[in-house]
């Protein structure tokens, strides 16, 4: 018996393991259909958050990536602390240049490392392993994780979804056995707080370990038992939380959740909503979320204002669907717990992987995000495994036959998906068919061609995106750049203090309002607004450089020197602002 009991225990840990073949076939999946996306280049947000973010233009800089938030500025002005993702585009610069085939590829290598981890874990929590390897291939290679891998920006959503899977991978080596082990456990430790200060929603690490331990092979050890023994270690888990919600409370101003109030309605409509319709539209949008994973058609890198249908009550259809959509999704993990566990666990991990970005507790800065599906998708494909393998009279080499269907219909999808992400102008034109009523959309279409020197082209794509969102302030002050550029100065300064009346805060509009009116000629009005400008943002290098500009112009070389000054500061030492405090030098009497 116990020759029996040794035996069993042997093939059960035969099982567990992901093994040499596996892993290498997993990890060419995971790789392939994303080559063409590595010679892409810097798309959209991957500019200013990478190419151009001067505070990893050397280590030098190092700590104004934990003194600032995501999007630069003061801590306290904003609403996002990732210093660790900032951190490894910082080290890829100092390192790599601005080359964009070396971000590319990190964030390739680390997709292929998350698909790992995945099937890993999974297979250490018992579940059965054909179709534990099938979900993890099929997250390999489905389209939707185009926005997460090939675009740059997207590597916060990869390194969290790593670092989350490892993390409750450690757990579970920590304390599966009579001791805890210690290395494993500060592993996971650390990994989850890494994970928090990448970006917020690993919040869900404690939640995914319980749902693994509820859902496992127990290999004979009972649930009760088994919880109470693991009560301790899994409560340490919130000590990470808590440094985390210490941080943000004490830097940022708030804990885990920014106001409401701090997000533009042009990024999610849904902050405007009551809770209730807001959160009926979460759900429904959780359904859309699932459908765009399993059936990639008209995939986009926006759904900001009017680029969405939404529920305008809660008798509205699309409201009532999401309802009955989610409790469906949640009786079935509960229905399917004993006998497919598979399914419970990935129904499980959908839903509670997406509710910290579903919008249904609290507000978020974005309706909809491909991106955000990167680490929920992964349970959205386990449960589909799962139900897969469970078909009955299905025979094995139809399930293998349906697989490989799958594998080669997603893999190629997204291989053509990746093209998108090459260029700006690439990713613009594919919004402008996808989502035509999105007033981003047309704001970035008209920016391309405003960079072009098409004024005609910029100006119809800039009145649609007002016309669409009428509270637009970075449409209106670049319609005020497009007017002065046409010879309307009048029309330049109305539009630019549009801008600024819907945003008062907004550098752009005070950096374009003293454009405008220096083109127009009144100087006394430039150089109020960018003392205006510099009041809110003291630290602004385009407001120190054009009043830098300005000053000199105007004969007052001595304020010039002490903004250039100011600007050298900021840039540490940019050769632009050198250049400037030598000009305005010379210009000084002696």
């Amino acid at each position: 018996m116990r020759s029996l009991a040794t035996s069993l225990e042997s093939a059960a840990g035969e099982r567990a393991r992901l093994g040499a073949a596996a892993a290498a076939g997993l990890a060419l999946l995971a790789v392939l259909p994303f080559l063409n996306g590595l010679t892409a280049g810097f798309t959209f947000d991957d500019v200013s958050i990478v190419r151009d973010n001067p505070r990893l233009a050397g280590p030098e800089r190092v700590g104004e990536i934990f003194t600032t938030h995501y999007f630069g500025g003061p801590l306290a002005t904003g609403k996002n602390f990732r210093p660790v993702v900032l951190l490894t585009y910082a080290v890829q610069r100092w390192t790599t240049g601005t080359d964009p085939f070396p971000f590319h590829l990190a964030n390739v290598l680390l997709h292929a490392g998350t698909t790992l981890l995945l099937a890993a874990w999974l297979l250490a929590l018992g579940m059965p392993r054909a179709p534990s390897l099938a979900a993890a291939a099929l997250f390999a290679v489905v389209p939707i994780h185009a926005e997460a891998v090939t675009g740059v920006v997207g590597r916060a959503e990869l390194l969290v979804a790593l670092l989350v899977l490892l993390s409750a991978l450690l757990f579970l080596r920590a304390t599966d056995g009579p001791r805890l082990r210690r290395a494993a456990y500060a592993g996971a430790l650390g990994a989850f707080l890494v994970a928090l200060f990448t970006k917020e929603h690993a919040v869900v690490l404690p939640g995914v370990v319980l749902l693994g331990e509820l859902l496992r092979d127990g290999a004979g050890e009972p649930l009760a038992a088994r919880l109470r023994r693991k009560a301790l270690p899994a409560a340490g888990l919130l000590a990470p939380l808590a440094v985390f919600v210490a941080v943000r409370a004490l830097f940022v101003g708030s804990g885990l959740v920014a106001k409401g109030s701090a997000f533009f309605e042009l990024d999610n409509p849904l902050v405007a909503l009551a809770a209730p319709l807001r959160a009926a539209n979460g759900l429904w949008l959780l359904l859309r979320y699932a459908g765009k994973t399993l059936v990639p058609l008209g995939l986009s890198a926006d759904h900001s204002a009017h680029a969405l249908p939404l529920a305008l009550s809660l008798s509205d259809p699309r409201a009532i669907a999401g309802l009955l959509g989610v409790v469906a999704l949640a009786a079935l993990a509960v229905l399917s717990a004993r006998r497919l566990p598979l399914v419970a666990l990935g129904l499980g991990l959908f839903l509670g992987a997406f509710f910290p970005t579903s919008n249904v507790p609290f507000p978020i800065g974005t309706i909809f995000a491909e991106r955000l599906a990167y680490l929920p998708s992964a349970g959205l494909l386990a449960a589909v495994a799962g139900l897969v393998a469970a078909l009955p009279r299905a025979s094995t080499g139809f399930r293998r036959a349906l697989l490989t269907v799958a594998l080669v219909a997603y893999a190629a999808a997204t291989v053509e998906r990746n093209e998108v992400f090459r260029s700006d102008e690439s990713l613009f034109a594919d919004l402008l068919v996808k989502v035509p009523l999105s007033a981003r959309a047309r704001y970035n279409a008209a920016w391309l061609a405003w960079g072009r020197g098409e004024t005609t082209v910029a100006r119809s794509n800039l009145e649609k995106a007002i016309a669409l969102f009428p509270r637009h302030y970075d449409a209106w002050a670049l319609l005020g750049l497009v007017a002065a550029k046409e010879g309307r100065h009048v029309e330049a300064c109305a539009a630019a203090r549009e801008s600024l009346r819907i945003k008062p805060d907004s550098e752009i509009g005070w950096r374009t309002l003293a454009k405008v009116e220096e083109e127009a000629g009144r100087l006394d009005a430039a150089e109020e607004a960018l003392a205006a400008g510099l009041k809110r943002f003291p630290r602004s290098l385009p407001l120190l450089r054009r009043r830098g500009a300005l000053l000199l112009a105007r004969g007052r070389a001595a304020e010039a020197a002490e903004t250039w000054r100011t600007a050298i500061t900021v840039s540490g030492g940019a050769p632009e602002d050198r250049l400037g405090l030598a000009k305005a030098l010379r210009a000084a009497p002696r």
